[in-house]
C-alpha cells in the first residue's frame, strides 16, 4: 500500500526561480490537496514541468501557452467542462 504523503513531505517549487505569486498560490493548492498524497516522482515531475508552462502564463503574459497549460491541467484530472 502507498504512504499518504504530508505537505511538508511534498516536493516544493525550486527557489532559484522568481515564480509569479499565481504559481506560488497554485502549487501549493495542488501540494495540499489530498489527490497529491499519493503522487511518486514521475507525477511531481510532472507537477513541476506544469509549473514552468504556468509561471509562463502568468508571469510573462505568454499566452500562446495557454493551450499547453490547458491540456497538462486536463490530463491531471482538472477539467470544467462536461464529458
Amino acid at each position: 500500500m502507498a504512504q499518504r504523503l504530508q505537505k511538508r513531505d511534498k516536493p516544493t517549487l525550486p527557489g532559484n526561480t522568481d515564480w509569479p505569486p499565481e504559481t506560488v498560490e497554485w502549487f501549493n493548492a495542488w501540494r495540499g490537496d489530498r489527490c497529491t498524497d499519493r503522487w511518486d516522482a514521475k507525477q511531481w515531475q510532472y507537477m513541476m514541468d506544469t509549473a514552468i508552462v504556468h509561471a509562463l502564463v502568468y508571469g510573462s503574459a505568454d499566452y500562446g501557452s495557454l493551450p499547453e497549460l490547458h491540456r497538462r491541467l486536463a490530463f491531471m484530472g482538472l477539467r470544467f467542462e462536461d464529458d
